[in-house]
């Protein structure tokens, strides 16, 4: 069998598995969103899963991968909210999609029963965070990439309505280095993966 094959027969195996979410498009294809469309399209590109251990939640997630479609709304939104000019808009949606191509970005928003479990950014933590694709690979992410963020409430509560008094807030960025095996969006899917003693999640992307 070879790689192309290969690529087709486990994506179709990724597909045929028992997962909540709906499907994606992973494409950079033109979108034509206006600003009331971005609940629907966050929904859509958002993820939401617990850990338990014992009988308390260890950990739980809502993870929003940036993905083209999410940006291009994203930048709808946040133009008519601001009203940001013309150029002002161009130069949002330009530098959405040099983010797209830099690194797989995830806006992630987390909670705990015991808030010393919520501690992702810390090189101690019990947590191993990785990206996988649908053949396997694995990749970590960028040295001192998963990083707590401290944005302004209104804003988040807008754009990441999963935003709670309790809850943490972690950019984490996946950067494919030169000659990997991770093939990422092109396998069909990627699986966001959250390991520890305390618990595992484990959040699917698919087209």
């Amino acid at each position: 069998m070879n790689r192309r094959s290969a690529l087709v027969v486990v994506a179709a195996l990724v597909a045929c598995q028992s997962d909540k979410a709906g499907r994606v498009d992973f494409s950079e294809t033109r979108r034509d969103y206006v600003s009331k469309d971005y609940d629907d399209v966050y929904e859509r590109w958002t993820r939401h899963d617990f850990a338990m251990h014992e009988i308390e939640k260890a950990l739980e997630v809502w993870v929003t991968f940036k993905s083209w479609d999410f940006r291009a709304a994203y930048v709808e939104r946040y133009a008519s909210i601001y009203s940001l000019s013309d150029a002002d808009r161009t130069k949002l949606l330009n530098g959405q999609r040099n983010s797209l191509h830099e690194a797989y970005e995830f806006h992630l928003t987390a909670q705990s029963a015991n808030y010393k479990w919520n501690d992702l950014e810390k090189s101690s933590s019990p947590w191993r965070v990785t990206l996988l694709d649908a053949l396997g690979h694995e990749l970590a992410p960028e040295t001192g990439k998963i990083s707590v963020e401290k944005l302004p409430d209104a804003y988040e509560r807008e754009f990441f309505p999963a935003k709670n008094p309790f809850s943490k807030t972690y950019s984490v960025r996946f950067v494919p280095p030169a000659n990997t095996d991770f093939e990422g969006i092109k396998t069909g899917s990627i699986i966001l993966r959250l390991a520890s003693p305390l618990g595992r999640i484990e959040l699917t992307w698919r087209s």
